[in-house]
């Protein structure tokens, strides 16, 4: 069971029905109710222009991570390495502690390897073909050691509602978990306060690392009571 306090944030996202994510108005927004930690999420490569914007609201954040773009493909040529510099620039800027990628938009890892990132990959949800389950990143491991893994939950829920593929997981990459993403699932990226499903939340008492709430949001009142919500349940 953990033994400190959470270390709870968001991802910067998850406002985007309500507002510009790329604003001093949304940071302050996941500050004031959490310094402890943020992610940053570059949806679109195009976006990449915008962290610049971002990097003096960045200071007061005890933990960084970057989750690079969900709509862009990553091979070994000159557009993808120009993009890799651009978010350099940003991850250095902000003292970023993990830069996570999507592995099955990686056609070839080794455009990766000359920057030196905390470099990390996550499990894919059900819509996805491969890297479900730990099977699927036994060779990318093997190949690439010095990469951590990031634990989604709702992802996890998604593939397997028993959650004993969460089980799975932690028996067999446990050891390379640096972060938790962390959502309701019923189709997509649901509050916890609204959905209740502890059987997903529970996993966050058990591991010492970050969690970043992916969750989507309505309305502004809601990010406070996602982020009490989850907090009063993984108290220590």
């Amino acid at each position: 069971m953990r033994e400190k306090p959470i270390q709870l944030g968001f991802s910067h996202g998850v406002l985007y029905r309500l507002m510009e994510v790329y604003s001093a108005e949304a940071i302050r927004i996941y500050h004031n109710l959490s310094d402890s930690a943020i992610e940053i999420c570059c949806n679109k490569a195009e976006d990449s222009d915008k962290l610049g914007t971002l990097i003096p609201l960045m200071r007061d954040f005890q933990y960084c991570s970057l989750h690079l773009p969900c709509h862009n493909r990553y091979v070994n040529d000159a557009k993808t390495r120009e993009l890799l510099d651009k978010l350099a620039d940003f991850y250095f800027s902000i003292n970023g502690q993990l830069a996570l990628v999507h592995p099955d938009l990686v056609d070839d890892w080794e455009v990766f390897n000359d920057f030196p990132f905390n470099w990390a990959v996550e499990n894919m949800d059900n819509r996805k073909a491969v890297f479900k389950v730990p099977s699927d990143f036994t060779e990318f491991f093997s190949a690439h050691p010095s990469w951590k893994f990031v634990l989604d939950l709702n992802h996890v829920f998604s593939n397997d509602p028993s959650m004993q593929l969460a089980e799975d997981f932690l028996a067999q990459l446990g050891h390379k978990v640096a972060e938790i993403h962390l959502s309701g699932y019923t189709g997509y990226h649901e509050p916890l306060f609204q959905t209740r499903q502890l059987e997903i939340l529970n996993y966050c008492q058990i591991m010492d690392v970050p969690v970043i709430i992916e969750s989507a949001f309505d309305q502004i009142a809601d990010i406070e009571l996602e982020y009490r919500y989850i907090l009063d349940n993984c108290l220590p």
